[in-house]
């Protein structure tokens, strides 16, 4: 059995019969990996780091208030409908764009390698170029739409799929399933020891969410994944992939 899968299970039986918090519980633990870089124990309840070479180590933390959850659905088919709608521009948008490369073909080639080689263009010539070229911009710019819709259909599903799937299971198939997503803030002040040795006291939000699917009249509760950290009234530490 893998150390990842030893670890879940040791955490889901002491979430189970602890009398402390959970909140406490999966922060404790977190910041423990995090300390000692144990990125296999971090990738099994967290989707952020706290890189101790950057950030520092949190050598002790108290809890200061837990916010009320919020809930919402997922939102992997309207992301989905998203994608599709940019990918159906695109489609359209290149088959615009090739008609008019291939009426002007021989003027674009020209004036292209006359720009590029830092040779004036003028006229007609500097009218047809700066068209292209707003073209070739438009086209990168849905190119970079469509693969930003791919990630956020795919960080969406995972994250619900991360959350459902048991310890050593097969990932749970979230298709068809009556998802609804539960966040929930956690401030916390850590006592911090930077990389150069000193050590300051730090508060944080912490969000935690889990995913709570229903599917055939049945439930299935997920486990809590650490999502977001952010300086109080400061920029959340990215989210890792």
């Amino acid at each position: 059995m893998s150390r990842r899968v030893l670890f879940a299970c040791a955490l889901l039986v002491v979430f189970a019969c602890g009398s402390t918090p959970i909140e406490q519980q999966l922060l404790t633990q977190f910041f423990r990996a995090a300390r000692v870089r144990d990125n296999t124990t971090l990738a099994g309840m967290s989707a952020v780091t706290f890189d101790p070479r950057t950030e520092g180590s949190v050598e002790d933390f108290k809890i200061d208030s837990i916010g009320a959850p919020q809930n919402r659905k997922l939102q992997v088919q309207e992301f989905t409908e998203e994608q599709d709608k940019i990918r159906s521009d695109q489609v359209e948008f290149t088959k615009k764009m090739r008609d008019f490369y291939q009426s002007n073909s021989l003027t674009i080639d020209r004036v292209m390698k006359a720009d590029q080689a830092g040779q004036p263009v003028r006229g007609k010539d500097a009218e047809l170029l700066a068209e292209w070229k707003k073209w070739d911009t438009d086209s990168r710019d849905l190119e970079r739409k469509l693969s930003q819709a791919r990630q956020k259909v795919a960080k969406e599903k995972s994250f619900a799929v991360a959350s459902l799937t048991p310890p050593g299971r097969d990932d749970v198939d979230v298709t068809g399933m009556d998802v609804d997503i539960v966040s929930e803030p956690v401030t916390v002040t850590a006592q911090v020891q930077t990389p150069d040795g000193k050590t300051t006291p730090k508060t944080m939000v912490v969000t935690l969410q889990r995913a709570s699917g229903k599917k055939d009249g049945q439930t299935l509760e997920g486990r809590w994944i650490i999502t977001s950290i952010q300086p109080q009234g400061g920029a959340a530490t990215p989210q890792t992939n």
